[in-house]
C-alpha cells in the first residue's frame, strides 16, 4: 500500500465523522442473501473452512499487500524450526535500503549499515505493510528475494493452491522493485495474483498455525526505531476498535489489507463473535468513499453471523441417535454400543433445526462387525451437513465428519453357541 493511499483513506473516514456520519456499518437483519459490492468476496468459519459467503472466488485477480501473509507465514515457519530467531538482527542490501526510502510506498526507513531484528521487521510488514522490510525478511529466510519467491510457490502447492502468480515478497507492481531484486524473466507489469479462495487458505493456515499473529495484527500502533529513524507506525486496517472504519459490535482483530492501483481497495479481515471466528475477503471493492473495503467487509461479516449459527451434532464420548449400535457376526452379543470420538460442530444456516440435517453413515464391512470386537475399534464414519446448504468447505469437502468407535468388546461365541445359531438360522430361513 502507498502512503499516499493511506493519508486519503485516513483523511476520508475522518471528514466523514466529523460531517456526522460514520462510515461503521450497522448491523445488518438477517437475510437470504447480501451483495458484496467488489469484484471477490469470500466469508469462512476459521477452523473448518466452512464456506459461508462466496462471490467470483475462483477468478484470479491482483492481491497487493495481501501478498505479505503468505511471507509471514514462512517467517513464522523459520522461527518455529530454529532457523531465525526474534532478536536474529538482519541488514538491508543497497537495492532494498533504497526502495525502503520511497516516500510514495508503505515502507519504514533503512539503512545499509542498521541491524534490524525480526521482530521489527515482522511488526512493520504486518502493521504498516512496510514493503522493504518485508523484502528484508525474505533475505533473513532464503538470501536472496529469488529463493524466498521460490519458497512462496512451493508453499502454495502444497496447499492446494495451483493457479496463483507470485513474482514478488511484497505484492507491488513489479516495476516498483529494483532490477537487482525481481525475479528472473518478470516484466514491469508483472503483479501477484490469485483468487479469493486462494487468499483464505493463506489466511487460514496463518490463523491456525500461528494465531498468536493476531497479537500484532490488532496493535493499532507501534514505532519503528533505529539508530536516528523513528516512524510511528499505524495500522492500516482502520476497522479495528476506535479506529475510523470500526463497526459496533465487531471486534476485529487482523488481518491484511492491500491496495494497488490494479488491485483496488483489498482487505483479509477476521473477527470472533458468539464463539465463532470468521475469515473474509474482499477484492477491489467497489461503491463510494476511500474506506469502501471496510464498508464492504462490515457488511459481509454482519450479514454472516446474522444468517449463520453452530450447531453441535455430537458428543465425544457419547452415542449418536440413529447410529447408537452395530451388528456383530458370531459373537456373544448380537451388537455393539457406539460412540463418537470427539465433539462435532457445524455451522450451519441459522434457519437450520434438527431435522433439517443430512446424517450419512459409512459402516465398516457393510453394516456388521465380526467377532471378536475390540473395545475403541472404529466401526464407521458418519458425515453431517446441512439440507440445501450448497457451499461447502474451502477444501472442497461437501460436508464435516466423525468416527464412531465400539464402546464396549464382544468376544468369539464358543463352537457350541455357533452351531446352535446356524441350526436356528437354517429353520427360520425354511419359513
Amino acid at each position: 500500500m502507498s502512503k499516499l493511499w493511506r493519508s486519503v483513506v485516513v483523511f476520508a473516514a475522518a471528514i466523514a465523522l466529523w460531517a456526522g456520519f460514520s462510515p461503521a456499518v450497522t448491523t445488518q437483519a438477517a437475510t437470504s442473501s447480501v451483495d458484496i459490492d467488489a469484484s471477490a468476496a469470500l466469508a469462512i468459519e476459521a477452523k473448518t473452512g466452512k464456506v459461508l459467503y462466496a462471490k467470483n472466488t475462483n477468478q484470479t485477480l491482483p492481491i497487493a499487500s495481501m501478498t505479505k501473509m503468505l511471507g509471514i507465514y514462512l517467517v513464522r515457519e523459520a522461527i518455529q524450526s530454529g532457523q531465525l530467531k526474534w532478536t536474529d538482527t538482519v541488514t538491508p542490501t543497497a537495492s532494498i535500503a533504497k526502495l525502503s526510502q520511497n516516500s510514495d510506498l508503505s515502507n519504514v526507513p533503512l539503512q545499509t549499515d542498521g541491524k534490524y531484528t525480526i521482530k521489527q521487521l515482522y511488526e512493520a510488514s504486518l502493521i504498516y505493510s512496510a514493503n522493504a522490510a518485508m523484502m528484508l525478511l525474505g533475505n533473513a529466510v532464503s538470501g536472496n528475494q529469488t529463493k524466498f519467491v521460490d519458497a512462496m510457490r512451493t508453499q502454495l502447492k502444497t496447499w492446494g493452491i495451483k493457479d496463483a502468480t507470485i513474482i514478488n515478497a511484497t505484492g507491488l507492481d513489479n516495476n516498483e522493485i529494483d532490477a537487482a531484486d525481481r525475479y528472473p524473466n518478470s516484466t514491469d507489469t508483472d503483479q501477484n495474483q490469485m483468487s479469493a479462495k486462494d487468499v483464505a487458505v493463506i489466511a487460514q493456515h496463518l490463523l491456525n498455525d500461528y494465531p498468536d499473529v493476531l497479537d500484532t495484527t490488532k496493535a493499532k500502533e507501534m514505532t519503528f526505531s533505529e539508530g536516528s529513524d523513528t516512524t510511528k507506525m499505524g495500522n492500516y486496517n482502520l476497522m479495528l476498535p476506535g479506529l475510523s472504519a470500526a463497526v459496533a459490535g465487531l471486534n476485529v482483530d487482523g488481518l491484511k489489507t492491500g491496495t494497488t492501483d490494479r488491485a483496488g481497495d483489498c482487505f483479509t479481515g477476521t473477527v470472533e463473535k458468539n464463539g465463532m471466528r470468521i475469515i473474509t475477503v474482499v477484492m477491489h471493492a467497489n461503491g463510494s468513499g476511500d474506506d469502501k473495503r471496510f464498508v464492504q467487509t462490515g457488511k459481509l461479516m454482519n450479514w454472516v453471523f446474522g444468517n449463520w449459527k453452530a450447531m453441535q451434532v455430537t458428543t465425544k464420548g457419547a452415542a449418536v441417535t440413529g447410529h447408537e449400535r452395530l451388528t456383530v457376526v458370531h459373537g456373544t452379543k448380537a451388537s455393539v454400543p457406539l460412540a463418537a470420538t470427539k465433539t462435532l460442530t457445524v455451522y450451519v444456516p441459522s434457519s437450520t433445526t434438527a431435522d433439517d440435517l443430512d446424517f450419512k453413515y459409512i459402516a465398516h464391512l457393510q453394516n456388521k462387525l465380526e467377532a471378536p470386537v475390540q473395545k475403541s475399534a472404529t466401526a464407521g464414519t458418519l458425515t453431517v451437513s446441512a439440507k440445501g446448504d450448497d457451499l461447502g468447505y474451502l477444501t472442497g469437502q461437501a460436508s464435516e465428519s466423525v468416527t464412531l468407535t465400539t464402546t464396549k468388546g464382544v468376544k468369539r461365541a464358543n463352537l457350541f453357541a455357533l452351531i446352535i445359531h446356524g441350526v436356528s438360522e437354517w429353520f427360520n430361513s425354511l419359513f
